[in-house]
């Protein structure tokens, strides 16, 4: 990630020479590496004055692609959520790869790409006709009242069966 410190003098070229050297991992710019896929159609509500999407519809459109792939785990592999146990989102990342235009459809693809102790990473992709658009990274974490606890062992092993292929994560 790429910080600047706004009190110190600085070079807008070096700011935008750094940020050209955050590129996504080119597997993760296929819809085809994704094991779940989220169809939805933009509409004119969402468009900002520069006629393409805003990104705070770009953010809700992740949202219900991680959304869909969290019910669609439930449904396929009858989890069901412990009392007293919920998944919550501590971070979520977004990179803007290219603008996303009113009107037409978009995809979006959600796998796996972590899964540690007490968390997980879903990684998602936005594509529209055939681009990738934007990806995105969400750290989950399992908790309770008390605090984050390890990750159910089904849960676990769910989850793996969803892991991007290795070379995309």
């Amino acid at each position: 990630m790429y910080t600047v410190d706004l009190a110190a003098p600085y070079d807008r070229v070096e700011i935008f020479r750094s940020m050209r050297t955050m590129k996504p991992n080119p597997r993760r710019l296929h819809l085809s590496v994704y094991s779940h896929q989220l169809q939805a159609t933009t509409r004119f509500a969402d468009v900002d004055p520069q006629w393409h999407l805003n990104n705070v519809r770009i953010a809700e459109f992740y949202q219900e692609g991680r959304v869909s792939f969290n019910h669609a785990l439930r449904k396929e592999f009858n989890l069901e959520r412990e009392h007293g146990h919920r998944i919550l989102v501590a971070r979520q990342t977004m990179d803007y790869l290219a603008e996303v235009e009113w009107p037409g459809a978009i995809t979006i693809g959600v796998g796996v790409a972590r899964i540690g102790g007490a968390s997980f990473t879903l990684a998602l992709g936005m594509f529209q006709n055939d681009l990738c658009v934007g990806i995105s990274d969400a750290i989950l974490v399992h908790a309770t009242k008390e605090g984050p606890t390890r990750l159910p062992e089904r849960l676990r092993e769910v989850l793996a069966r969803k892991l991007l292929p290795e070379d995309a994560r």
